[in-house]
């Protein structure tokens, strides 16, 4: 069987977040059950095709304000359609002012045994201009919920860079998350994306420099490291044993499926993107017609470009034996330019046997991993 990660697009939310530039829209509760049955129908189409599932993640948009009969019939599909592997990890995203303790109950029963929680900040003048409908407190009572009824496997999402921010109110952020004793935390600069509210009406605020939000991303990799955080990735840390399995899958340039509007898949090297609009991805589905947007072969050539900008994400870089070994390609002979660049300005490094970025590398990692596209 081939192994593959599952990504479920889930695009409902109680309200989109100022910053956000991902497709979601507002909950309708028969517009989602139309969507939830089209997913059901989409998944029909993998039904013979022998893939194994090493990870599941409903993401969103917002996953957890499903109900428990909304979620039955979807996670009963995917487990006929595909053979789960008994240690896959099963995520869900939630925001903190969706959770209770039933929901936790639920998603104990229907065997998630994940959940990432949106928490972005712990400063209520910052989740206010981020849009965000929860408060600094419904965060850990959310967390806290989680955890005595569900699981201790728990993922937050902080962000930095906010209008306003200071290094004290970050650093009170990461303070109040690790109180909280998650197993991982994954943290980005807020990017302001053109046609956003936040965009728009950016004048309007105070921004942190760019040396003050690299400075605030080296404060919160001493913090982590020193609470016995590792951080494996760019943007993620965890504890021994808790990285996030399906975002490592990315980063490995495994394959893996997409289902839902406007999800992407990646498999037989081809990169598939699917329609980003719930109700003609419905109408689509339920008249038998393709949902996809646009698909592209890739090339070995492209691949690997991909799979060099990915796998330096990840702290421990990528290992040049087994790679050449996988893929028949020396990367410090064909990226000789680059190569004899960036080790020679001290953003590249080779460790044993591992190409890595070097510390000074990662807040401009976006720079230099553009080199390898």
């Amino acid at each position: 069987m081939k192994e593959i990660s599952l990504y479920v697009h889930i695009p409902f939310c109680l309200q989109k977040c100022n910053y956000c530039n991902f497709y979601s829209l507002p909950y309708n509760s028969d517009l989602a059950n139309d969507y939830l049955a089209a997913l059901i129908k989409e998944l029909s189409e993998y039904r013979n095709e022998g893939y194994s599932v090493n990870s599941i993640y409903l993401g969103g948009g917002t996953p957890s304000l499903l109900t428990f009969y909304q979620l039955v019939p979807l996670i009963t599909a995917i487990g006929r359609t595909f053979h789960i592997d008994e240690n896959a990890e099963i995520t869900i995203e939630a925001n903190p002012a969706t959770i209770t303790r039933e929901k936790a109950q639920d998603w104990k029963t229907l065997g998630f045994n994940r959940v990432s929680i949106g928490a972005q900040s712990f400063n209520d003048n910052e989740l206010s201009v981020l849009g965000r409908l929860h408060s600094a407190d419904e965060i850990g009572h959310a967390v806290r919920l989680v955890k005595e009824h569900f699981t201790e496997n728990v993922s937050l999402d902080l962000m930095y860079g906010i209008p306003q921010q200071s290094f004290i109110s970050w650093q009170k952020s990461l303070r109040l998350a690790l109180e909280l004793k998650p197993t991982h935390l994954s943290s980005y600069c807020l990017s302001l994306e053109r046609g956003t509210p936040l965009f728009t009406s950016q004048k309007k605020y105070t921004f942190p420099s760019e040396k003050q939000q690299r400075g605030m991303y080296y404060m919160m990799k001493s913090i982590m490291e020193k609470n016995g955080f590792i951080h494996y990735e760019i943007s993620n840390f965890c504890l021994p044993g808790y990285l996030s399995r399906h975002n490592d899958s990315y980063w490995l340039g495994n394959e893996y499926i997409g289902l839902g509007a406007a999800a992407h898949s990646f498999i037989d090297m081809e990169r598939i993107e699917k329609l980003t609009d719930a109700s003609c991805y419905i109408s689509k589905i339920n008249n038998n017609q393709s949902v996809i947007k646009s698909k592209k072969c890739i090339s070995f050539r492209e691949y690997i470009s991909d799979c060099i900008f990915l796998g330096l994400r990840r702290l421990e870089g990528i290992d040049l034996t087994h790679f050449k070994k996988k893929h028949g390609f020396n990367i410090l002979n064909e990226y000789k330019h680059e190569m004899d660049r960036y080790l020679k300005t001290g953003y590249l490094t080779v460790d044993n046997n591992h190409l890595k970025l070097t510390r000074k590398a990662l807040f401009i990692s976006d720079e230099i991993l553009s080199e390898f596209v």
